[in-house]
């Protein structure tokens, strides 16, 4: 097995789900946990004893560290979004991308399962191998933009910290197309061009339908934050993308081991 998730990774991977729930959603947990928010119990200690959580009358409440630290996950699930995830759909045989039709007349239903046709692999985690990302972060972000870690969903406690979700990770890890096949075939070169090509001109194109459509009257709702202020999801402008066009770069957030926590 090439690739094994170090346990110090699942656990920050859990403390990142459960710190959005808490500072986006308000959901603050008692100290005394019952029913099966028990599993939960040692990530929150953990996350108090790192900064990110501290008590207050009871319950455990975010702190601005916690909140420094869930910004760095939005910046990185920002660039999955807009970047990393055009290479989950790469025809390598005829070396195109499914998100070349992106922009397309296809119904919602009609994308999902043209994304998922044979002719198409998922290269993501070569990719990221390739940028020097450790693979496991990518699947992650995956996993939060296919919304696995249903917090509305039953026991999902369980299913956060329990095993089964974690090996499915480590296993597709292991199972994608590696980067060892894509560089024999002298073809991962080619794919990171043409992917960073195509996404900083879609980036471009969705910058520019942006620009030209009429400014609507800003709604401002009030909303308590008794403890720190949610966290927005970052908004980059095309400049932002340039140095992208290099294949061998990589956005600074990706790179460092242990933003803050960890």
């Amino acid at each position: 097995m090439k690739y094994t998730l170090l346990e110090r990774d699942r656990v920050k991977f859990i403390s990142l789900v459960l710190l959005n729930e808490i500072i986006q959603f308000q959901h603050y947990f008692p100290v005394h946990l019952t029913g099966d928010d028990i599993y939960l119990e040692s990530f929150l200690k953990v996350l108090v004893e790192k900064g990110a959580l501290r008590i207050d009358k009871g319950v455990y409440v975010p702190t601005d560290k916690g909140r420094e630290e869930l910004k760095v996950l939005y910046n990185k699930y920002y660039e999955f979004v807009k970047f990393f995830d055009i290479f989950s759909a790469v025809d390598l045989e005829r070396g195109g991308f499914a998100f070349q039709s992106i922009n397309s007349d296809m119904s919602d239903e009609g994308w999902i399962e043209f994304l998922h046709d044979e002719r198409f692999s998922d290269v993501r985690v070569a990719v990221a191998e390739f940028k020097g990302i450790n693979p496991f972060e990518i699947v992650f972000m995956s996993f939060l933009n296919e919304n696995r870690f249903d917090v509305m969903s039953p026991r999902w406690q369980y299913y956060l910290t329990g095993n089964a979700v974690w090996d499915e990770i480590i296993e597709i890890c292991n199972t994608a197309v590696s980067l060892e096949y894509l560089r024999d075939e002298g073809v991962i070169e080619n794919i990171v061009n043409n992917g960073s090509e195509l996404a900083l001109d879609l980036i471009k194109q969705a910058e520019d339908v942006e620009m030209d459509l009429e400014p609507t009257e800003e709604v401002t709702e009030t909303v308590v934050e008794e403890y720190v202020e949610t966290v927005s999801m970052p908004v980059y402008g095309y400049n932002y993308w340039g140095p992208y066009y290099d294949p061998y770069y990589v956005s600074p957030i990706w790179l460092a081991a242990a933003i803050i926590l960890w």
